[in-house]
């Protein structure tokens, strides 16, 4: 029995470690010079960001037809995009249509005893004239 106590005391000796841990990382966050840290990398992000707009701001104002020529482009993948979700929605909110990943298993040569026959079929194009079995064996 007083082994089970031990054990749970270590336990709870380790949990309380881990607990001391965590607060100190919390503590050391909270800091105001963890905080001003923060803050900083903030600020200096954000500069990166600006400069980084601006200067594509600025090849946009220098090369407008080509920018121009971009957007449309992402324009019209967007557009396809949203279209074919729209389409594929409507698709299977439309009651009474068969889908046509749901329609394949019921297709009789999707079957899975034809398996073995369809691929000696694929065998017999591939290799014409060839004993479907030892190109089976060749495998």
């Amino acid at each position: 029995m007083s082994k089970l106590a031990d054990e749970l005391e270590h336990e709870v000796e380790t949990t309380r470690t881990k607990l001391d841990q965590t607060l100190g990382n919390l503590q050391s966050r909270l800091h105001a010079s963890g905080l001003t840290g923060s803050v900083d990398d903030l600020r200096e992000t954000s500069i990166r960001l600006t400069e980084s707009g601006q200067r594509l701001l600025d090849s946009v104002r220098a090369n407008p037809v080509p920018a121009l020529l971009v957007g449309a482009g992402l324009g019209f993948l967007v557009y396809d995009a949203l279209t074919r979700v729209a389409d594929r929605r409507r698709l299977y909110s439309t009651p009474g249509v068969a889908h046509p990943h749901d329609r394949d298993g019921e297709l009789p040569e999707n079957h899975p005893d034809r398996l073995h026959e369809r691929l000696d079929d694929a065998l017999e194009e591939s290799f014409p004239g060839s004993d479907p079995v030892s190109v089976r064996i060749t495998k």
